[in-house]
């Protein structure tokens, strides 16, 4: 049987978002150097105090670990990391990503955050964006022409390994993870046009391209047609508000009898789906990763 890895207590930061740019953490690396299972790594990314942390500690199976933070300011910096033993997988080791918020007014730099979101999916085998609200939120920044989304194949770079030469967008899907769409503080019912649809047909309405030609047309379909490139395995969780406003700053330490249930029903879910889909991490060509082998 191979070695449980490391015992983690706590996150720590894998990479460092300093002044002079982003920065691997030799103390994290040395950590994931000693895992000799294989990982199944779920990274999640999203706009600054949308509630990522909260989901991420209960895939640890904890109250409290990744810090939730209770301002309007960006809690998370950089990129943190917390290895667990994975709960359904025997002798795997769930990796769990949690990212600094994007679109933090604060930082004003929108490549350093266009940085972030492409090395959360190239280090995870399962991707989650949290927003809040509704997919189509105007302010939601993936969804928009020039979004991270749309910015992936200036970042990453495929090469062929017959000839060097970069490959088309559609080999980006050997790699790249499964896909989730996580909208927090859902408000609406699921229904389009006056009939029921499950959280699934939700995202890909959202995500249908629209008929016709012109830049309107095309600046609409661009994000949209690269999720659906990139992503051939998507799935969609709505969460309703978790409690009251006032409640929300010590949300951590809330009882679970304290929140909504259909809240609570949500997170399960999640969770659960995350356990029982997310694959190993694979590189290109299919190979498994394991702590020793993580890209540096």
């Amino acid at each position: 049987m191979a070695s449980q890895g490391p015992e983690m207590t706590s996150p720590v930061c894998l990479i460092e978002n300093t002044a002079s740019g982003l920065q691997m953490n030799q103390e994290a690396l040395e950590i994931l150097s000693r895992i000799e299972q294989p990982v199944v790594v779920v990274a999640i990314v999203g706009l600054y105090r949308t509630g990522k942390s909260y989901l991420m500690n209960k895939l640890a199976g904890q109250k409290s670990g990744f810090s939730l933070g209770s301002t309007i300011q960006s809690h998370t910096k950089g990129i943190w990391v917390w290895c667990v033993p994975h709960p359904v997988k025997a002798d795997h080791t769930l990796v769990l990503l949690d990212t600094e918020g994007l679109g933090d007014v604060e930082k004003g730099d929108t490549k350093n955050d266009c940085w972030i979101f492409a090395l959360a999916i190239l280090l995870g085998s399962s991707f989650v964006y949290n927003s809040r609200g509704t997919i189509d939120n105007q302010g939601e920044h993936f969804l928009n022409t020039d979004g991270y989304v749309t910015e992936l194949t200036d970042l990453i770079k495929v090469k062929s390994q017959a000839d060097n030469e970069e490959e088309d967008d559609i080999h980006y899907v050997r790699f790249f993870p499964n896909f989730v769409w996580a909208v927090r503080d859902f408000t609406l019912e699921l229904k389009i046009e006056g009939k029921d649809v499950t959280q699934d047909e939700y995202l890909e309405n959202a995500l249908s391209l629209r008929k016709g030609t012109g830049k309107k047309v095309s600046d609409y379909n661009l994000p949209r047609q690269c999720i659906r490139n990139f992503f051939p395995t998507r799935k969609c969780f709505v969460f309703v508000p978790p409690t009251a406003p006032e409640k929300m700053k010590n949300m951590e330490f809330l009882p679970e009898t304290e929140l909504c249930p259909t809240f609570v029903q949500a997170t399960r879910e999640f969770y659960h789906y995350v356990f029982q889909q997310s694959d190993v991490k694979k590189l290109k060509g299919g190979h498994k990763v394991t702590g020793r082998s993580k890209p540096q």
